[in-house]
């Protein structure tokens, strides 16, 4: 099972710039940190990917997490999570509060998968560490 991210904004002026390297980075770490459950290879099979969209909204106070939907021809599974864009903008350190609460909807979906999430609690800190200190992992203000 591989992880993959994408990203798809649906209100106006509510974006995060994350970079093609951020959703890259991102679907090897993650794919690296996890292995699919018993319960995920019965119900899609060893074969099928997950992919996660990030997009956000304003006026929620935490995630909200749509999904699964399934697509048997390309044989993925796909879960949208929308991060609070109101909450993550008023913190002093956007970037780590959006990562965090990308981390946090990410392990949620694999719990109800019951793929195991302990390593990525456990790497957490670093990852999102890593990837507010490098600027290639965000597209640059214009």
């Amino acid at each position: 099972m591989k992880v993959h991210f994408g990203q798809i904004y649906i209100q106006p002026g509510v974006t995060f710039p994350f970079s093609f390297k951020f959703q890259h980075r991102m679907s090897e770490e993650i794919t690296a940190l996890v292995k699919p459950s018993q319960n995920f290879t019965q119900k899609y099979g060893d074969d099928w990917d997950l992919i996660f969209r990030i997009s956000a909204k304003r006026d929620i106070i935490g995630n909200e997490i749509r999904g699964p939907s399934v697509f048997r021809k390309t044989k993925d599974v796909e879960f949208s999570i929308f991060l609070p864009f109101d909450i993550i903008q008023r913190d002093v350190s956007a970037c780590q509060s959006a990562t965090e609460f990308l981390l946090q909807g990410i392990c949620s979906v694999l719990e109800t998968l019951e793929i195991e999430t302990s390593v990525i609690h456990g790497r957490k800190s670093a990852l999102v560490e890593s990837i507010c200190s490098d600027p290639t992992m965000f597209e640059p203000k214009s």
